[in-house]
């Protein structure tokens, strides 16, 4: 369903996109204070996510995710993950995890306070691989521009069962903190983004501490376009070796959702 509602929209109803949004895991998991503007909403076709974490064990990711500005300064969605994952001799396709999700932004930045803002996640487990618990978790974000340059803060914990060795995936950790930096480019349609961040996995495995680097280019007023590498390396032995994602995403609305104007 998710994947034919954007396929099925007039182009004149299409909203603004936004490359300097930085979406959760688009490239980096290091998200920004703005949620999607008022009425539009956005769909990020399946992004595939390649992630190895030794040699012969690797998993592809597949994300779907849809957003919707239901609100002023505030967003709702949802984001499913499905995930290939080969371990030894054993390859597995699977569900994971169902994402619910909101944004709030307290405030617009300004030059001395930095944009604030809070998500609150809902988890329920699917498939062979997903959590077997639903979670709730909820995040605060705070973003601040200098100039060409902004920077992100992310903090997030998880509340729920611990779950069994293997299950749950990348949508659901028991806590998560990072920081990202973002410079626009003079071209003034691609940024280049960084993150580091820890995650504690909500299956009680060890810590990871991951660095991601990325891009994010505007096609055109409703098209962006991300892709980045990553690498657990900074903690050997524990995050993954390397792995590198690309996405694609389209902004739209409905005029119906706009009120009319009155003539005179």
């Amino acid at each position: 369903m998710l994947v034919v509602l954007p396929l099925v929209i007039p182009a004149h109803v299409s909203a603004q996109a936004d490359y300097r949004n930085l979406d959760a895991g688009r490239p980096i998991a290091v998200e920004d204070a703005q949620p999607v503007e008022f009425r539009a909403m956005e769909f990020q076709f399946t992004v595939p996510r390649f992630t190895r974490e030794r040699r012969g064990h690797w998993h592809y990711g597949f994300e779907t995710e849809f957003k919707w500005g239901v609100f002023k300064d505030t967003q709702v969605g949802v984001t499913t993950d499905t995930v290939v994952a080969r371990d030894g001799s054993d390859t597995v396709f699977s569900s994971r995890d169902i994402q619910f999700h909101a944004l709030y932004n307290f405030n617009q930045e300004t030059r001395g306070i930095p944009a604030i803002a809070i998500r609150p996640e809902f988890i329920v487990g699917t498939g062979g691989l997903g959590s077997r618990h639903e979670h709730g978790a909820l995040k605060l974000i705070v973003s601040k521009t200098i100039r060409r340059n902004r920077l992100h803060f992310n903090g997030s914990y998880t509340v729920g069962a611990t779950e069994q060795p293997g299950r749950g995936g990348d949508l659901v950790n028991r806590f998560f903190y990072g920081a990202a930096y973002e410079r626009t480019l003079p071209l003034k349609f691609m940024v280049l983004v960084a993150d580091v961040y820890a995650r504690k996995p909500i299956d009680h495995s060890k810590t990871e501490v991951v660095f991601e680097f990325g891009t994010r280019v505007q096609l055109n007023t409703t098209w962006v376009l991300d892709a980045g590498i990553a690498t657990g390396q900074l903690r050997p032995s524990v995050g993954p070796d390397f792995g590198f994602t690309f996405g694609l995403s389209r902004s739209f609305s409905f005029r119906g959702l706009f009120p009319r104007k009155e003539r005179p």
